[in-house]
């Protein structure tokens, strides 16, 4: 089980993003950044290939974990401003196919 609470959004108009800080609830291990990252993308109804999630940083002796996210109006401005090794971390589609082509 894992439940998301969003704690602030901010629109950053610079950077054409949205800017969310969460928490975390889960049972058992940390989640994943793909399973945040899809759960996160379907509370705010958005395109989960324009949704980065920055970091999870677990809570210590809790069943919780802070983490931020941004959401990016477009591909072009995310490509721009995101480290290559972050939008590797956030690539779904990839992953999965190569977990089903196994």
């Amino acid at each position: 089980m894992m439940e998301i609470k969003i704690l602030s959004e901010r629109y950053n108009p610079l950077l054409k993003r949205k800017e969310y800080r969460f928490i975390v609830d889960h049972d058992g291990a940390t989640p994943t950044f793909k399973d945040v990252k899809l759960k996160l993308a379907a509370m705010l109804n958005a395109n989960k290939d324009l949704l980065i999630v920055e970091k999870i940083v677990e809570e210590a002796g809790m069943q919780r974990a802070r983490g931020y996210a941004k959401l990016y109006d477009n591909e072009e401005m995310m490509k721009l401003i995101e480290r290559e090794h972050i939008l590797r971390k956030n690539k779904i589609e990839e992953e999965t196919a190569a977990e089903e082509g196994e």
